[in-house]
């Protein structure tokens, strides 16, 4: 869409840029602190297409994507979206992409970018972490550790918690889902383990809500990066960040919004 009226004002490059130094300060000091971690934002390439292509270009490149889906049997979608998302992850997770923060070398690494999707505004409305669940999964890390002797693994064990009567059926359905076997174990020795973190539920709940804490910071971090590289374009008329609703619905509250100069 090209500016062809008076536009809003947003914040220069200098100003951004400092915004991002005192940023990015803070982060080093926090994130070696709390190991935290947020979901992939988008591409680099979705970002470099929006600069490079005519506007009509993407549109007409969204309305056809929509309109193909929207064309298949229902039962096959699930089929493409899970290829479709297959290509997404094998594309370069562009971070960062603004100029400024290339030459300043920063990285955030997945771990750090996975904190981005925790609801500071949640927590702070009452509605809490899932800690025990949270737990649940610690103690069974540990578990397989100590006793099947693995430290990594390609299976997942899922969004079983609400599913289990208690953490001996945890256990044991997630023993059954990673394909070890559950009768190397016995109820006693389950439990030991149960027994013996249990004290330590309240470190672990603790660690999780500073990683809370954090999670504005680097979305914020990723927003302004975005927005800053483009800022840094030349064909770019105007940009900013838009809040389009409550961050207790979603920490994803916020819109890049860019309008390019006409041709």
């Amino acid at each position: 869409m090209a500016a062809s009226c008076p536009l809003p004002v947003t914040p220069d490059l200098p100003t951004l840029r400092a915004k991002l130094q005192g940023l990015l300060q803070f982060l080093r000091d926090a994130l070696s602190i709390s190991n935290a971690h947020t979901v992939d934002f988008y591409t680099e390439s979705v970002w470099e297409e929006l600069v490079d292509l005519p506007p009509e270009t993407v549109l007409a490149a969204l309305r056809k994507s929509a309109s193909e889906t929207e064309a298949l049997p229902s039962e096959t979608r699930p089929l493409v979206e899970a290829e479709w998302e297959a290509e997404r992850t094998q594309e370069k997770w562009g971070f960062p992409m603004c100029h400024y923060l290339k030459e300043e070398r920063w990285c955030c690494g997945r771990n750090a970018r996975m904190s981005a999707c925790l609801a500071l505004e949640r927590v702070a409305a009452g509605q809490g972490l899932p800690t025990e669940s949270l737990f649940y999964r610690a103690v069974l890390q540990d578990i397989i550790k100590d006793c099947y002797g693995i430290t990594k693994c390609d299976r997942h064990v899922g969004k079983i918690y609400s599913k289990c009567s208690s953490f001996l059926d945890y256990v044991r359905r997630s023993l059954k889902k990673l394909g070890l076997d559950e009768s190397k174990l016995p109820e006693k020795i389950i439990m030991n383990y149960y027994e013996k973190y249990k004290p330590r539920m309240n470190e672990l709940e603790a660690f999780n809500m500073l990683k809370v804490v954090l999670a504005p910071c680097i979305e914020t971090l990723i927003l302004l990066d975005r927005l800053c590289y483009l800022k840094e374009q030349e064909d770019i008329a105007w940009s900013a960040l838009v809040k389009l609703f409550d961050p207790v619905k979603s920490p994803r509250c916020y819109a890049v919004i860019a309008l390019k100069k006409q041709q």
